[in-house]
């Protein structure tokens, strides 16, 4: 098991989750994941343009396979650009669609029994495309209060901007622009336990912190190509020492800081180990297993490939999206 030590921080390789398939079980491109207190995760798959892979994985984190739901289409719970997912304190899974400019609600307080829901488990939705405060452009990020009250990163509109769950707008903060504050194209988005809300702004690679009013707290991140430096970040997560993670996109990493804004360590990716999907699909499938014997060098394939998402759960592991490869790497962070 792959080892990073820094400062009195151990990060180690866990295990893979996924594996590539058009159907499910499987992820084609995923974008996002959320994660329950029950170690349920809800997958994001995005699929891509003359690919109709658009559905939410639902799975436990030893890759059990639980079901799916939502399609490729414009119809009350379908989607055609998923690109963010969140779950409120009863369970019902809010998904933000960036073409349509909406937010789709789900339960999830079912027994899926492994079959594809398709939208019977949708309930509603809300949304209004636009720029006038209270509308929405492009959402790229979701994340719940401890109120309840959900935070919708606008990529279009280069702000933050909040709403009850049911849809009623509270307040917006951030404008286009590269001071403290301002925003371009920003992506993800989470809060702390203590409420500062942290924005992965894309545009200007960095990551953000704000009060809970929006006010600018601090950032960071400076733009760079190398370790402790970002590129297009895209998703950001705090864990409870509140050392901050971030996908840094463009690079195929992810970067690890302190809570003061020091860097602590830098995560390539370390997938050694096929998942136990992807062992399974080459079970069925002799002829990769033939193709596999002929490469000489798998280290690329451990290495992360645009990671577009990272999550972290109570128990120290963290959780990243590896979108290209069609997976989620895990780690678990101890202290010496």
């Amino acid at each position: 098991m792959h080892a990073i030590k820094t400062n009195d921080r151990i990060f180690r390789y866990s295990h893979t989750i996924g594996s590539q398939s058009p159907g499910g079980p499987g992820f084609r491109y995923p974008v996002d994941l959320a994660l329950t207190k029950d170690d349920i995760i809800y997958v994001v798959n995005r699929g891509h343009d003359g690919e109709e892979a658009h559905r939410v994985s639902v799975l436990t984190t030893d890759s059990e396979y639980i079901g799916q739901f939502g399609s490729n289409g414009k119809a009350d719970g379908q989607f055609i650009w998923p690109v963010a997912i969140a779950v409120d304190k009863n369970g019902l899974v809010y998904l933000a669609d960036e073409w349509l400019n909406r937010i789709s609600i789900y339960d999830c307080n079912l027994d899926f029994g492994g079959l594809d829901f398709e939208q019977k488990n949708f309930l509603f939705k809300w949304g209004v495309g636009g720029s006038t405060e209270g509308q929405i452009s492009a959402p790229a990020g979701l994340a719940f209060d401890s109120n309840d009250n959900l935070y919708i990163s606008e990529g279009d509109n280069h702000r933050v901007s909040k709403f009850t769950k049911s849809g009623k707008f509270l307040m917006t903060f951030g404008a286009k622009g590269s001071s403290p504050g301002e925003f371009n194209t920003p992506w993800g988005i989470t809060i702390d336990d203590k409420g500062f809300i942290y924005v992965a702004d894309w545009g200007n690679d960095r990551v953000q912190k704000f009060t809970s009013e929006g006010n600018y707290v601090m950032e960071f991140g400076i733009p760079g190509d190398v370790p402790g430096r970002l590129r297009l970040p895209s998703s950001v997560a705090v864990d409870r020492d509140g050392d901050v993670y971030i996908t840094d996109w463009w690079n195929n990493k992810v970067e690890v800081y302190a809570k003061n804004s020091s860097h602590l360590s830098t995560l390539i990716g370390h997938a050694e180990e096929v998942s136990k999907w992807g062992n399974a699909y080459l079970e069925n499938n002799p002829s990769d297993v033939a193709n596999r014997r002929l490469v000489t060098d798998f280290e690329p394939e451990y290495r992360f490939m645009m990671p577009s998402s990272v999550a972290v759960n109570g128990q120290g592991h963290v959780f990243v999206v590896d979108s290209i490869r069609f997976r989620i790497q895990v780690y678990k962070k101890t202290r010496k």
